[in-house]
């Protein structure tokens, strides 16, 4: 539907080739050419629109025009100013606002996906460790000596069916989304001493010890190390039931280490949690290690410096920076094209105008020294050696001499377009008149 409307902006410009120039005519291309830019999505038909009428204006030109080349300039000049660079304009903030509408898209599609994230992690960090410590009352319980037969098998399905709980969760976890997603939950209600008692209180092997007094964190990072020593009280029950472990709390870290496992443990996990530590302990100012101890056992180690802040929010995730590299490419482009007509537009005028001065300009102190009656030889020795061909477009012309024959000349010999033409009319061969011409 646009590419009508620039087709008709582009076009108006050949009126400057078939007729003298009308006023209005810019402002009638600016303002069909501004909307085209604002609503068409195909640069390449912009182009090729752009391109045919710059064709056209030449062999409009050379048809018609007494001066073709500096007749085509102009014309493509007019374009340029009138329709390319308003259309640019045009385009440049339709890309602006389109790219706003998609940002404006991904965040709310991110915001929807941290929002799943915070539900996922909530539900592997509290529910998960619930879980474990069900697994584990349910083992205290089937290895008590005053239980029948019947009741410690009834608390062996109870300790599988809580592992088995475990695992699903872990696979909801991983459909709700992923826990490395950055977060903002609230401060465990619960300390880490309150909550390595109460591990030891459902029977798991586990002790604390304080590396000095204890830490004065901000809420972010007191939350990411009670996060930290939930997650591997969790990972030890499941993995290795059994196994000693040991909480160490120190003025700038969290280590958890747990001896090898004396049971079998539930398998090999899917690393949802260490992934979800690694980047609560990131975005506390912190930095997190997990991994096989020598000897055999798990250590867990987080450390947070002093003075260490939360992380402000990470750069635009990969999709946000992916549609600002193409709307950037794509501005690029819409730029690049009056750039590019600009500067061959003005190296073409440069240089053609140089080229008209040389050929066909006459000084105008060569044009005084010229004489009537002076021979036609004696003339062209002192003139350029081409004229201007055609009759050009003047205010008003003075009459020719009857039976004679005139040729024209650009006035002056400087790079300036120049508004005067030089006449020089012959008859018999020698020179009956000399006149200077306004251009129209």
């Amino acid at each position: 539907m646009w590419a009508p409307v620039l087709a008709a902006s582009a076009a108006l410009s050949l009126a400057d080739v078939l007729w003298d120039t009308v006023d209005y005519l810019p402002f009638v291309m600016l303002v069909l050419a501004y909307p085209a830019g604002r609503r068409m999505a195909s640069l390449p038909v912009a182009l090729w629109l752009f391109m045919s009428v710059t064709v056209a204006a030449l062999a409009l030109a050379f048809w018609h025009s007494p001066d073709p080349v500096n007749t085509w300039l102009t014309a493509v000049g007019v374009q340029f100013g009138a329709s390319v660079l308003p259309w640019s304009v045009g385009r440049y903030r339709r890309l602006r606002a389109e790219q706003r509408d998609r940002e404006r898209h991904i965040v709310a599609g991110q915001a929807r996906l941290r929002e799943r994230a915070r539900i996922a992690r909530d539900m592997h960090d509290s529910l998960g460790h619930e879980l474990a410590l069900i697994a584990l009352h349910g083992g205290a319980l089937e290895l008590a000596r005053d239980l029948t037969d019947q009741q410690r098998l009834a608390a062996g399905e109870v300790r599988a069916c809580a592992v088995r709980a475990t695992t699903r969760l872990h696979e909801i976890v991983q459909v709700l989304g992923d826990t490395d997603a950055a977060g903002e939950l609230l401060p465990a209600d619960e300390s880490i001493d309150d909550l390595v008692r109460r591990s030891a209180a459902a029977g798991l092997p586990v002790r604390l010890r304080h590396g000095g007094p204890a830490p004065a964190w901000p809420p972010m990072t007191a939350q990411a190390a009670h996060r930290v020593v939930q997650e591997s009280l969790t990972n030890a029950t499941r993995h290795a039931p059994g196994a000693a472990v040991t909480v160490t709390v120190a003025q700038d870290r969290i280590e958890v280490v747990n001896d090898a496992a004396t049971q079998d443990g539930a398998g090999g996990g899917s690393g949802q949690g260490l992934i979800g530590l690694d980047e609560r302990g990131r975005l506390a100012g912190g930095r997190f290690s997990a991994g096989p101890r020598t000897g055999g056992g798990w250590v867990v180690t987080a450390s947070f410096p002093d003075g260490a802040r939360p992380r402000e929010d990470d750069p635009p995730d990969f999709e946000l920076r992916v549609s600002r590299r193409q709307t950037r490419r794509r501005l690029r482009q819409t730029a690049a094209l009056p750039v590019t007509v600009g500067i061959v537009l003005i190296i073409a005028l440069v240089v053609v105008q140089m080229l008209t001065v040389r050929r066909t300009g006459l000084a105008n102190s060569q044009f005084d020294q010229l004489r009537v009656g002076q021979s036609r030889a004696e003339v062209e020795r002192m003139v350029p050696v081409q004229a201007l061909g055609q009759t050009p477009r003047v205010v008003t012309a003075p009459p020719r001499p009857e039976g004679a024959t005139c040729e024209y000349y650009r006035a002056g010999t400087g790079l300036g377009l120049g508004a005067q033409v030089f006449q020089l009319c012959f008859a018999g061969g020698v020179l009956v008149s000399k006149t200077r011409w306004e251009r129209g």
